[in-house]
C-alpha cells in the first residue's frame, strides 16, 4: 500500500520588526509527529530561517529579511516593512523539487501574520494543484470568519478545538484511516515534536501544560485552552533525555502558568531536572508568575538550568495590576525579586516585563515601572500591547483603537501601537524604549 505523503509549511512573516525569540511551529511539529505516527510520511519546509552565523550563545538568532512594500492597508505607518525569512522563489523551487503531496499543512501563527501564510497557501496550490491543502494555527482559532474568507484557495481551515474534523479530513483525503488519534487534554501520549525534521536543532521547547490558571484580561490562553492540561514528571524528564541524547542543550519553557500549584508539577519537576546526570541551559520567553516565586522555587530555578529568569511585572499600578488579571502585587514582586538574588541570580539575570500601550494608558505609568525596577536592579523589557480577539480588553476597546482592528487582523500588530493618543504616542514609546535601556 502506498504511503501518504504530508508537507508540513511554517510560512515567513511580514511585519516592521520580528526575532528568533526562542520561537519554533510547535503545534504544528506536533501535528506532524502525529501523523508520522500513524505511518504517514512527513516533510518539513519551515520558512523563518534565520541568520546562522548571528546566532547567540543561548539560541536566539536574526531572522533573514528583506525590505517589501506595504500593502494599501498600511501605505500611511511610516515604518518599514520587512518579509522575514525565505523568499517566496525559495520555497517554490522547494516545492518543485519534491513528489506532490497528499496534504499540506500550513501554520498561521500570530493573527497580523496571515498575508504571508495566505501567499504560503496560493503559492502551494499553484504547484502541487491537486494536493489537499489544510490551515490550522492561532490565526484561524481567534479569527475563524476571517481565516475562513482569506484561505479561499485552501481545502479545509481549522482552529486548534478542532482536531476531531482533522483526522476525519485526514482520512477521507488519503484513504488511511488515522488510529492514533490523540487530543490536547492528554499531554502525556502525545509523540514529541517532529523537530528532527527541522536541518538544526538549536533548541527544544517544552511544553509541560496547556491553559493557565488566571483569565488575564489582554490575553487569549482561557479561550483558546479553557480547561488547564500537564505532563506528568516522568513524561517530561524522558524527553530532555531524548533530545539531550540527540545533541541538544537548550530548553525553552513556553508554559502559561508554570509555577501555579508548583508543589505538584514545577518542584518535582526541577528537582528532576537538577538531578540529571548532564547540565542543560533552560529559558522562558513566557514570564514566570513573581507570586509564585519563594526562596525555594528560586533554589530550584538556578539548579535545574534555568540561565537567567524572565518575570511579569505589567504595571506598577495597582489599579492597572487588578484590572488586567491581578496575578502579582508589589509586595510579591518585591518577594520574588529578594529570593532570585539570593538564589545567585545577578545583574541582567533577572528580567521584568512591563505592558505598555493599553488603551487609556499614560506613558507616565511606563516610565514610572521602569524606574521602579531600575531602583530593584531588575532588567526592564517593553512588552507593547496586542489586541487581541476574545479577551476582555479586545471586546471592550475594540471600536476605540486608531485602526480597525476588529475588522482585518494585520492591525492587531502591536508594532502599529493601535491605543496611541495624546497621552502616549509613538514618539512616546521610542522615548520609553531608550529610557529603559539606560544604565
Amino acid at each position: 500500500m502506498r504511503v501518504p505523503r504530508v508537507l508540513a509549511i511554517n510560512p515567513y512573516i511580514y511585519d516592521f520588526a520580528a526575532y528568533n525569540f526562542w520561537s519554533s511551529p510547535l503545534g504544528l511539529l506536533y501535528i506532524a509527529a502525529i501523523l508520522r505516527r500513524n505511518g504517514f510520511h512527513v516533510d518539513l519546509i519551515d520558512c523563518m530561517s534565520v541568520s546562522e552565523e548571528k546566532r547567540k550563545p543561548d539560541g536566539r538568532a536574526p531572522f533573514r529579511k528583506h525590505k517589501v512594500p506595504k500593502p494599501d492597508a498600511l501605505k500611511g505607518v511610516r515604518k518599514t516593512l520587512r518579509r522575514y525569512g525565505m523568499p517566496p522563489e525559495e520555497l517554490s523551487a522547494l516545492l518543485e523539487g519534491m513528489e506532490p503531496p497528499d496534504i499540506i499543512l500550513v501554520t498561521s501563527i500570530m493573527t497580523y501574520w496571515y498575508v504571508g501564510a495566505m501567499e504560503v497557501v496560493d503559492l502551494a496550490r499553484r504547484v502541487h494543484p491537486r494536493s489537499k491543502i489544510v490551515v490550522g494555527g492561532i490565526y484561524p482559532t481567534l479569527c475563524r470568519e476571517q481565516a475562513s474568507l482569506r484561505f479561499a484557495a485552501a481545502d479545509l481551515v481549522v482552529s486548534s478545538g478542532e482536531l476531531g474534523d482533522f483526522y476525519g479530513y485526514v482520512e477521507a483525503a488519503t484513504g488511511r484511516r488515522p488510529g492514533f488519534t490523540p487530543h490536547m487534554d492528554n499531554l502525556d501520549i502525545l509523540p514529541y515534536p517532529a523537530h528532527d525534521l527541522c536541518r538544526d536543532i538549536p533548541f527544544v521547547p517544552l511544553l509541560t501544560s496547556l491553559g493557565c490558571a488566571f483569565r488575564c484580561t489582554y490575553c487569549a490562553t482561557s479561550y483558546m485552552y479553557p480547561a488547564m492540561a500537564r505532563r506528568g514528571v516522568d513524561s517530561v524528564v524522558d524527553e530532555i533525555l531524548h533530545w539531550h541524547d540527540r545533541g541538544v542543550r537548550r530548553f525553552v519553557v513556553y508554559d502559561d502558568s508554570f509555577l501555579f500549584d508548583s508543589s505538584r508539577h514545577a518542584k518535582p519537576l526541577l528537582e528532576r531536572i537538577a538531578g540529571l546526570p548532564f547540565p542543560v541551559d533552560i529559558y522562558n520567553p513566557n514570564a514566570l508568575n513573581a507570586a509564585f516565586i519563594d526562596d525555594e522555587v528560586a533554589n530550584l530555578l538556578v539548579s535545574s538550568g534555568f540561565r537567567e529568569v524572565r518575570i511579569g511585572l505589567e504595571s506598577v499600578d495597582p489599579g492597572r495590576q487588578a484590572q488586567t488579571g491581578g496575578k502579582v502585587t508589589g509586595a510579591l514582586f518585591e518577594r520574588a525579586v529578594g529570593a532570585l538574588r539570593r538564589a545567585g541570580y545577578g545583574r541582567g539575570q533577572i528580567r521584568a516585563y512591563i505592558l505598555a500601550g493599553l488603551p487609556g494608558q499614560p506613558w507616565q505609568e511606563v516610565r514610572r515601572a521602569i524606574d521602579y525596577l531600575k531602583a530593584l536592579d531588575v532588567t526592564p523589557s517593553i512588552a507593547e500591547y496586542t489586541p487581541i480577539p476574545h479577551t476582555p480588553l479586545f471586546d471592550k476597546h475594540k471600536d476605540s483603537a486608531r485602526f480597525p482592528v476588529a475588522d482585518d487582523a494585520i492591525f492587531q500588530n502591536n508594532a502599529l501601537f493601535p491605543y496611541a493618543w495624546e497621552g502616549f504616542t509613538e514618539e512616546d514609546l521610542d522615548y520609553l524604549k531608550k529610557y529603559a535601556k539606560k544604565g
